[in-house]
C-alpha cells in the first residue's frame, strides 16, 4: 500500500489525499487502485495537482469514501500486466 489515504467521492474526477506523497509516487497516466466496499477501483490519473490531490480521466462511480488504502501502480507496470493477461487468455484459446 501507498503511504496515506484517500477520500474518493461519488460523481467526482478530484481524489483527495491525506498524507499522501502524489508527487513523488504518481504522474499522469498512473493508476491508483482501491478497494471500496469489497469493489477494486482502478482509477487513471489525468494529472497530479499537489501531494494531497490528484484528479482522475473520468469521474469516481464508486459510492463516497473517506480514509479509503490505495495501491499506486505505474503505468508502465499496468500496460504490462495488461499485456500478460492478453498472452495467456490467447495461448488457453
Amino acid at each position: 500500500m501507498s503511504a496515506g489515504t484517500l477520500t474518493l467521492t461519488n460523481n467526482s474526477a478530484v481524489v483527495i489525499g491525506k498524507e499522501t506523497r502524489f508527487i513523488t509516487d504518481l504522474k499522469a497516466g498512473d493508476m491508483v487502485v482501491s478497494v471500496v466496499g469489497g469493489v477494486t477501483y482502478t482509477l487513471p490519473i489525468s494529472s497530479v495537482d499537489s501531494d494531497t490531490q490528484v484528479t482522475l480521466i473520468k469521474v469516481y462511480d464508486g459510492p463516497t469514501q473517506t480514509g479509503a488504502a490505495y495501491s499506486a501502480v505505474p503505468r508502465k507496470a499496468m500496460n504490462s500486466i495488461t499485456a500478460q493477461l492478453v498472452a495467456e487468455t490467447t495461448k488457453v484459446l
